[in-house]
C-alpha cells in the first residue's frame, strides 16, 4: 500500500486497459442482464462477447501477472543494473532495524516515510528489545520535527 502516491502522477498503461476492459466487461455484462429480463432469454452474440471478455480479463491478468511483470523487470533490472535477479532478501529484526536507524539518520525527502520508519523503529525498540525510553524517546523527538502529523498523535501502549 503507497501511502506517498502523488496524485498528480499518470496511471500506469496497465491501468488505463484494465480500465477499459474492466468498463466494457461491466458495461456488456450489464446489458446482458438487463436483456434477459426483458425478453425473457438471452442474445447468443452478447452472451459470447460476455464470455470472451471475461476470458481476456483472466488470460490478460494471468499473463502480465505471471510473466510479463516478473520478465520486464528481470530485463530492467538487468540492462539498468541495481536489480537482484536472485530471490526476494528476507529482512530479519537485527537487519530491519539497522536499516531503519540509518534511515533515521540520513532521513528521506519525503517527510510521511520518516515518520513511518520512526513508528515502525519505535515500536521494535518498545515490543522487541524492552526499551519503552528508547522508543518513547524517538517518538517525541519526530513529534517534535512534525507536530502536524496524524500518525504521531496517538499513544502507543505495550500490546
Amino acid at each position: 500500500m503507497r501511502f506517498d502516491h502523488d496524485s498528480s502522477d499518470p496511471p500506469s498503461p496497465l491501468a488505463v486497459i484494465r480500465g477499459f476492459l474492466g468498463t466494457a466487461l461491466l458495461l456488456t455484462t450489464l446489458a446482458l442482464v438487463v436483456l434477459f429480463f426483458s425478453t425473457g432469454h438471452v442474445d447468443k452474440q452478447l452472451g459470447l462477447t460476455v464470455g470472451l471478455l471475461w476470458l481476456v480479463w483472466g488470460v490478460a491478468s494471468d499473463l502480465v501477472g505471471r510473466v510479463f511483470q516478473p520478465l520486464l523487470g528481470f530485463l530492467g533490472g538487468q540492462l539498468l543494473g541495481g536489480a537482484d535477479s536472485g530471490p526476494p532478501l528476507n529482512i530479519d529484526l537485527t537487519r530491519e532495524t539497522a536499516m531503519l536507524e540509518q534511515l533515521m539518520a540520513n532521513p528521506p525527502s519525503v517527510p510521511h516515510r520518516e515518520i513511518m520508519a520512526g513508528i515502525r523503529l519505535a515500536e521494535i525498540y518498545r515490543m522487541h528489545q524492552g526499551d519503552r525510553a528508547k522508543s518513547d524517546a524517538l517518538l517525541a523527538r519526530l513529534r517534535a520535527k512534525y507536530p502536524e502529523a496524524r500518525e504521531l498523535r496517538h499513544d502507543f501502549v505495550d500490546s
